[in-house]
């Protein structure tokens, strides 16, 4: 076996044109599958992380469908029947104040959301700690994506992209001007006119900063939110009132409050993520509004699976023109050396010897075209990752595209098997050929 080993590496050597082109056909097709792939399982891996970033897939979020019927509300009697529900692990109204945040030179247009501290114990806090309740001037817990949404009036940066955008904020204050406009009654449409003077209107009504103190900062990236304790909001809202009407209550048909808190929105935590769509639906039926991360990750998962199907299927088209190419090269090759098999063949070599010459031919090929085609996939990801990089702003040096090991490995043996399969037909058609009439030709 050992002089057929050598011969075949000989007939390799001999034949180097032909033996390269089949090998870069080999190594273009593996480079294809193998970068494709790579692409797919990172865009994968980046889009599963924002859809967790922006909200855990156990978490489900209930607006109310009307603000003028008092039964759709989302009121803390509302809140005892939803604690109530199968499933649910805990429910947390979020209260809201509108207005304008200023910190530094910086501006923004956000939100300050009143949650209980229960809830502000499940995020992740990259300084500081979670704001306490605190008469009626709230304490703010700030996530660390609100960086992107503060800018510079008069040059329009963002405070992530200045010079500033490490500067740490727990520990300052932050000037904030509540919107005191008292919110119609519920089912009104806004008219054109009315659209063209709200910038107007909330710039009247932001004029009276408090600093409210920054005490804690989330180390999510994604989390755009200013928190604060609920009852303290509460508080604050409540001397703020004007004419007995707490700013972002909503007002009956009448135009008169409510004689109870009416929530902006409830986050359901429920206590399995194979639960959120039975606690959604029911939810569903109780009239609300339902957005869940379930939903948004199905879709993705969607997306990508057709993203992946694609690349891979380019891939294939590459990997079916390899094949092709070695086939052709082996069948070649055995036309060539049919005198050469004949003369074997007299010389001793049985059908075996002959079939593995070929075979092991198309597994060398097969061998040094799959490394190689990993080694300038590995090179197209550097540049790919690079480019990403650029176009996404991200710090230098951050890596995307990795190539997991098992893809590696399993691209050269990926390679070798079909090489080997590819040269099946032409070891076995050579196996056959019968000595005096190899001779004879």
């Amino acid at each position: 076996m050992g002089y057929i080993i050598k011969l075949s590496l000989s007939n390799i050597k001999l034949r180097k044109l032909r033996t390269v082109l089949t090998i870069v056909g080999i190594m273009i097709g593996v480079m294809s599958i193998v970068a494709m792939l790579t692409t797919g399982l990172n865009a994968k891996k980046a889009m599963m992380e924002d859809v967790e970033k922006s909200g855990s897939t156990k978490e489900i979020i209930i607006y109310p469908q009307s603000l003028s019927r008092k039964d759709r509300l989302i009121t803390d009697s509302a809140i005892s029947k939803l604690e109530k529900l199968d499933h649910v692990d805990g429910v947390y109204p979020v209260l809201t104040a509108d207005g304008q945040e200023k910190i530094g030179g910086f501006i923004a247009w956000e939100n300050i959301e009143g949650v209980p501290t229960e809830y502000m114990n499940y995020l992740c806090l990259k300084e500081g700690a979670v704001p306490e309740r605190n008469g009626f001037r709230p304490e703010l817990l700030i996530g660390n994506g609100l960086r992107s949404s503060l800018y510079n009036e008069k040059t329009w940066q963002q405070l992530s992209k200045s010079v500033k955008k490490d500067d740490m904020l727990v520990g300052k204050k932050m000037d904030f001007a509540l919107r005191k406009d008292i919110e119609p009654s519920g089912e009104e449409t806004a008219s054109p006119s009315d659209a063209e003077t709200e910038s107007e209107e909330v710039g009247n009504a932001a004029q009276s900063f408090v600093k409210l103190s920054i005490v804690g900062e989330t180390d999510n990236e994604y989390d755009y939110s200013i928190y604060t304790d609920i009852d303290t909001l509460k508080m604050y809202l409540k001397k703020e009132a004007v004419e007995g009407k707490i700013p972002g209550q909503p007002l009956d048909k009448n135009g008169q409050p409510y004689n109870m808190w009416a929530y902006d929105r409830a986050i359901i935590r429920v206590d399995n993520v194979d639960n959120v769509k039975r606690v959604s639906k029911i939810l569903s039926d109780m009239g609300y509004e339902v957005v869940n991360n379930l939903e948004m990750l199905e879709n993705v998962t969607r997306t990508i699976r057709m993203v992946q199907f694609i690349l891979g299927a380019l891939g294939a088209i590459a990997a079916v023109v390899a094949v092709i190419g070695i086939v052709n090269t082996m069948m070649t090759a055995v036309y060539d050396r049919v005198r050469e098999i004949g003369l074997l063949k007299m010389l001793g070599a049985d059908v075996d010897d002959i079939s593995f010459m070929f075979l092991f031919e198309s597994a060398m090929m097969g061998l040094v075209g799959g490394i190689l085609g990993v080694g300038l996939a590995l090179l197209v990801d550097i540049y790919i990752n690079k480019r990403l990089v650029e176009f996404m702003e991200m710090p230098e040096g951050t890596w995307i595209m990795s190539t997991p090991m098992w893809l590696i490995l399993g691209a050269v043996a990926m390679s070798v098997v079909v090489s080997v399969l590819a040269g099946a037909f032409p070891a076995r058609w050579a196996s056959r050929i019968k000595p005096l009439e190899a001779i004879s030709k």
